[in-house]
């Protein structure tokens, strides 16, 4: 027991003794510490929560990779789940945003098992998972608290409080999509968009139907997953079609590395040409930042 622990670690730690999920579990230790007294008597204490809390991700980190989720959703890449309630519009969403073609009907709890679609947005891609309405036997919360983006999918801003228990434990981070905008009259669609920016949700006002806001649903998806697109370039050749994705931050040897490991040893000289050089086919070092849509042309030795 700890010395001079208040109320709010003994809450704290119950919300521990409670969780059922690993992934529950992280986010109360996490509290937990947090709320744990900081002086030189509760030293073994944080050490050993510390612990326990790197065993209990390290234990979770290796489920994930195998594919999390007990309904057999295995994560491949950044991973997108839409949530939310009966009719909200998910799956014709899951379709718009998607390669994926699944069951469309104006009957509730259509959607009895999770339905995977891939999402390209001009090169990228992330892995979009429409789970059973929230309330359905089959929702499954595992999946939600192991996302990296949770698309909460609202035909009424109102139901956001309802999804809020949902969410609780879920740390991803998440976008509204208010769906059904076909169905607004032009004064309604201005007072549901200035209600969300007074409320400064990080929202997309959307419709399957007519397609109006898939694309910013897209571009605000992909802003989520803080990645830049790079283009290779093969002296005297065109860029190559297909770009390089890579975290925010990364430099050109990122790049070349990128394409053979090692392959940064065997560059003479990179030239840059995009956001990131002040003028085109700059040189560059490896170290260079780059941004996104930059080009890097490689000269070997």
């Amino acid at each position: 027991m700890p010395i001079n622990a208040g109320y709010e670690y003994f809450n704290a730690e119950k919300a521990y003794i409670d969780a059922k999920t690993p992934e529950e579990k992280i986010t109360a230790l996490e509290e937990l510490i947090r709320k744990a007294p900081k002086h030189k008597g509760s030293e073994n204490l944080l050490s050993e929560l510390k612990t326990r809390l790197k065993k209990l991700k390290e234990k979770s980190e290796r489920v994930r990779k195998m594919g999390g989720g007990k309904k057999g959703v295995k994560k491949e890449g950044f991973q997108v789940v839409l949530v939310g309630l009966a009719n909200s519009g998910k799956s014709s969403l899951l379709a718009v945003l998607t390669n994926a073609q699944p069951a469309v009907s104006p009957y509730p709890f259509s959607t009895l098992e999770p339905a995977l679609g891939t999402m390209d947005y001009e090169g990228v891609r992330a892995q979009i998972v429409d789970l059973p309405s929230v309330g359905h036997g089959n929702f499954d919360a595992g999946v939600v608290n192991t996302a990296d983006c949770i698309l909460l999918v609202l035909e009424r801003i109102e139901d956001v409080e309802e999804l809020a228990s949902i969410l609780s434990r879920a740390p991803s981070k998440r976008i509204m999509a208010l769906t059904k905008l076909d169905l607004l009259s032009p004064d309604e669609h201005r007072k549901l968009d200035a209600r969300c920016r007074s409320r400064r949700f990080d929202y997309v006002l959307v419709s399957s139907v007519s397609g109006e806001g898939v694309v910013a649903l897209k571009r605000r998806i992909f802003e989520m997953m803080k990645v830049i697109r790079v283009y290779t370039k093969e002296p005297g050749k065109p860029p190559a079609v297909l770009p390089v994705v890579l975290p925010i931050g990364s430099s050109v040897k990122d790049v070349a590395e990128s394409i053979r490991n090692g392959f940064y040893l065997t560059v003479r000289e990179s030239r840059v040409t995009g956001p990131s050089a002040k003028f085109a086919n700059q040189k560059a070092g490896l170290a260079h930042e780059l941004k996104d849509m930059d080009v890097v042309e490689f000269h070997t030795r």
